[in-house]
């Protein structure tokens, strides 16, 4: 009696684990899309909203940031008149880029184009200063 009592402990035991595998196998490994179901759960858990809206204030401070060094950067002389007008035309541009993109939340693709742009602006801020152009010496 006990060998049959293990026998059936055991296929049940198997029957349970194959079954729970099958479940777990049906379902998609990562979600369809950016939405709530989608990359971003997976990725940052059930707080994904969370985590977009502070990469937001991030995009946001570093706007800000770019306007201010902007705006010293044409007090000190280190760039003309024009080349500030339109770093400052850029980080606008941007500013209304990433108000509306934040209507109703950004993605992770719209989080990626904003900081490539704002990159772009620093790097552009860079050049500018760097340039020379009959301004210093």
């Amino acid at each position: 009696m006990t060998r049959l009592t293990r026998i059936t402990a055991a296929a049940l035991l198997t029957a349970s684990l194959l079954a729970t595998a099958g479940a777990a196998s049906a379902q998609p490994a990562y979600g369809y899309g950016y939405g709530p179901g989608g990359y971003e759960r997976e990725r940052y858990g059930s707080d994904w909203r969370r985590e977009t809206a502070w990469r937001a204030g991030e995009i946001r401070d570093q706007l800000d940031d770019l306007a201010r060094r902007i705006d010293r950067n044409d007090r000190r002389d280190r760039i003309s008149e024009r080349e500030a007008w339109g770093l400052r035309r850029e980080v606008r541009a941007a500013r209304e880029q990433f108000r509306w993109m934040n209507r109703d939340g950004l993605d992770h693709r719209e989080l990626r184009h904003l900081q490539a742009r704002v990159d772009h602006i620093r790097w552009q801020l860079r050049g500018e200063r760097a340039d020379w152009n009959d301004r210093r010496g």
